[in-house]
């Protein structure tokens, strides 16, 4: 009964969530937007993120139009005009303004907001030019590519408060992570002192590291735009298409999966940037094809709260696959992204106890990366456009995106420094 009570709290939470979604959350008033006023948005960095999830979820929030799209390679404005062309509802021109100079779409008046799906490296760039044009921000996660460029971004953003910026960490606005917040918050939930978090983000694939170099025409991509801040090098398809694993452009697993859980762990807890990291791995999987480590773990600690955390990432075994878990005195507490269960611990060597709250809202084993009762994106671009409309702080602040990536930047610090990186 428990379980199914819960499960009924979460799915009623989901339906009020999209009956919101079906007004809207257009019925404020913003940036002078009428009510029922048609948000018009910008695409920047038209890749397989932006065209397949990110678009996805976008098309179950109403109210938005895309006027127009930028990327350096032709090819992906190419498909991207294809795939809206399919997504009739999310443009009402057949004539989108196409760019490759992100400068150019956000001089346009009639782009009221972005979306912003490039390589990291370009992240915080973009989003400041955005925020000083007035322009309302949806950046993918890790906000940020380096530790000062986060500082410089808050600043930013603080002087710019009616900008409403979102970050792409989903977890935030996921039906059962909400009810968890709110019953932790409430003391329903008592975990106890908690001395001890684990969060991995494990994956079994076959072959993933062939060495196979995309068929990508060098005339059809400004290469020069793509490397931005980035050390000048010759054009390589292979880092084009990999950015992830290299150094000038991604931020390693640690920024690309760590920070979805430690964002959600920092969000239930409220804990604070970690007082030392020590991250080790090594790329055994991809050899000298790839920069970053295929097979990496990081240890944070928090001396003041008397917290050990730990982020373990593979490509090579998906045991427990994606999940936290969260241990506290009293009980344990595991979720993912389609469920939390809360385990009664019992004294000295007996088994733990009985599960004592849950809520599950995904269907298939726990870990899965992605649940069908639900789509996160739209959900999370939901509370964007809802929070331009009403003037307020989307759930993924700045400030909160930029604790979650530093955390990782310290951690990639450690370990290509082999050693232990105290934060400051």
């Amino acid at each position: 009964m428990f379980d199914a009570m819960t499960r009924r709290e979460a799915m009623q939470f989901l339906s009020v969530s999209m009956a919101g979604l079906s007004l809207g959350g257009y019925t404020s008033t913003a940036f002078g937007y009428a009510k029922n006023e048609t948000l018009n948005v910008g695409l920047i960095g038209c890749g397989g993120r932006l065209r397949g999830a990110l678009l996805a979820g976008l098309e179950g929030v109403p109210g938005v139009n895309v006027t127009a799209i930028c990327d350096v390679y032709t090819k992906n404005l190419d498909a991207t005009n294809k795939r809206l062309a399919e997504l009739k509802s999310l443009s009402k021109s057949k004539d989108i303004f196409q760019t490759g100079d992100h400068r150019a779409l956000l001089d346009r008046p009639d782009v009221d907001a972005v979306i912003i799906a490039t390589p990291d490296h370009w992240h915080v760039p973009i989003t400041i030019d955005a925020i000083e044009a007035g322009k309302h921000v949806y950046v993918e996660k890790p906000v940020s590519h380096d530790v000062e460029e986060g500082k410089k971004l808050v600043e930013v953003k603080q002087r710019h408060p009616k900008v409403a910026v979102q970050v792409g960490a989903q977890q935030r606005t996921m039906p059962h992570i909400q009810v968890l917040k709110k019953k932790l918050d409430a003391g329903e939930i008592n975990l106890g002192p908690i001395h001890r978090i684990h969060m991995q983000w494990h994956r079994n694939q076959r072959r993933p590291f062939e060495y196979v170099v995309p068929k990508i025409n060098p005339a059809d991509v400004d290469w020069k735009r793509f490397l931005g801040n980035a050390p000048d090098q010759p054009f390589d398809a292979y880092k084009m298409a990999n950015w992830r694993w290299f150094w000038d452009f991604g931020n390693s697993m640690l920024g690309d999966l760590m920070v979805h859980w430690l964002d959600a762990t920092n969000y239930l807890l409220n804990l604070p940037l970690p007082g030392q990291i020590v991250a080790v791995g090594g790329s055994y999987l991809a050899g000298d094809k790839r920069e970053a480590p295929d097979v990496m773990q990081a240890v944070l600690d928090y001396p003041n709260e008397k917290i050990q955390a730990d982020f373990s990432h593979n490509l090579t075994n998906n045991d427990r696959k994606a999940c936290t878990i969260i241990e506290g005195l009293n009980a344990t507490l595991y979720f993912d992204r389609g469920r939390y269960e809360v385990t009664q611990q019992l004294n000295n060597d007996q088994e733990p106890g009985e599960i004592i709250d849950s809520n599950i809202v995904g269907e298939g084993p726990k870990g899965k990366d992605f649940y069908s009762s639900y789509n996160g994106e739209t959900l999370h671009l939901a509370d964007w456009t809802a929070s331009i409309r009403e003037s307020r702080e989307p759930l993924d602040t700045v400030e909160a995106a930029v604790q979650a990536a530093t955390t990782a930047q310290y951690g990639n610090i450690s370990y290509r420094e082999k050693r232990i990186v105290q934060i400051p």
